[in-house]
């Protein structure tokens, strides 16, 4: 997730390595950080690989006086984006937090691509909630599960159960949402950043 997430930032601009890190941390939310050590290691690692390259400073469209090394994409990077963004089976465990990283960034894929993502995500949260729902079922009809716990334990459990419903049903609502404003794009005409697609755009130029 991380590496996407570095990825992603780099597909806007050249940043510093302390805003990588800066609006990593906010995107991640206040209680997951990612740690100066973990940076640092992803970023050598991702040069190493080719997908990242340092760069001038005058690039970075954030004026600081703190001085730290700037780093951009690279065209192998950019496609390393992609391959990610593309990604649906890996990480499915942890796949909801991923999708929404994915989505900050659908502007950076084509069209096409931004709608087999969503729609992906919308069939992996109505299998969740499907899945939610038929183990609630299979609690309360259970004789077995029933008699093997106490009423307090029953009633938290499908009170639970019923919260993580919910919380389905509205990630279901929120995609389906941003499936409606793809939609709503193309039908005015606006290529939301098409022309940025690894794809689409040269390869050959330098980050």
């Amino acid at each position: 997730m991380y590496e996407l997430l570095v990825l992603s930032l780099l597909m806007h601009w050249p940043l510093y390595a302390y805003l990588i890190a800066e609006i990593a941390n906010h995107i991640l939310g206040p209680w997951e950080r990612i740690s100066r050590g973990t940076l640092s290691s992803l970023l050598t690692k991702l040069e190493q690989a080719g997908y990242i390259a340092p760069a001038n400073p005058a690039q970075v469209p954030f004026s600081t006086d703190r001085p730290s090394r700037v780093f951009a994409l690279t065209p192998t990077g950019r496609e390393r984006f992609y391959q990610l963004m593309m990604d649906t089976t890996s990480n499915q465990g942890t796949y909801q937090r991923l999708f929404r990283i994915k989505a900050l960034h659908l502007e950076y894929v084509s069209p096409e691509d931004r709608l087999s993502l969503v729609d992906h995500y919308l069939s992996y949260c109505q299998m969740g909630l499907r899945y939610q729902q038929a183990e609630a079922r299979d609690f309360v009809t259970n004789p077995i599960k029933q008699q093997s716990v106490s009423s307090f334990y029953s009633a938290v459990a499908l009170d639970l159960m019923e919260l993580v419903s919910q919380q389905w049903q509205l990630e279901l609502a929120w995609a389906q949402q941003l499936r409606e404003r793809i939609f709503a794009a193309q039908a005015l005409g606006q290529s939301v950043g098409a022309d940025l697609s690894p794809h689409t755009a040269d390869l050959s130029a330098s980050p």
